[in-house]
């Protein structure tokens, strides 16, 4: 049997959002500071990107949100995978759009939202990881905004720490 050491196979979770989307078309971004200790790496396990839209966007006849977990902490602008390209710092990504459909212009309060939700489930075959901490950017567009509670997406990440070789580490840092 291998030989525990501090850290390995240690569950963690980390949550953020985009906080309140205040314009359309604008790229928010947050960072997801990992706390990795010296000599490991985190494997992502599980992503869950999840809208928050509120009743100020029950009028809005479409809008959408697309966002993306970057590897690269320095990228503030990309929100999806880019199109074909293989090489590219995007984890994962989601588009979420909302449209409203009606019969005919029947006044508020028949219009429901139901949240959407993409979860991103990586197996342990695979190699999702990262040694940098990672960035949540994120766009919307069509939103009603300047409301008391603007909409926003939320993010979970579950990852477990691993003790990775010095050459690993350093190929993973980009320094080797």
């Amino acid at each position: 049997m291998a030989e525990k050491k501090l850290y390995d196979n240690l569950f963690k979770v980390i949550k953020a959002n985009s906080g309140p989307i205040a314009a359309n078309d604008v790229v928010l971004t947050e960072i997801l500071d990992l706390q990795i200790p010296r000599n490991y790496a985190a494997r992502i396990r599980r992503v869950i990107f999840t809208d928050n839209v509120n009743g100020d966007q029950l009028d809005q006849e479409g809008f959408f949100f697309r966002g993306a977990l970057v590897l690269d902490p320095d990228d503030e602008n990309t929100n999806l995978i880019p199109t074909f390209t293989v090489d590219h710092d995007v984890l994962c990504d989601f588009e979420h759009e909302y449209e409203r459909f009606e019969e005919d212009t029947t006044p508020n309060g028949i219009s429901v939202i139901h949240n959407k939700c993409t979860v991103y489930d990586f197996d342990e075959t695979l190699d999702v990881v990262t040694v940098r901490n990672i960035r949540f950017n994120m766009t919307g567009n069509g939103l009603a905004v300047g409301g008391d509670a603007e909409a926003q997406v939320k993010v979970v990440v579950y990852f477990t720490y691993e003790r990775v070789s010095v050459d690993l580490y350093a190929k993973l840092l980009g320094i080797s």
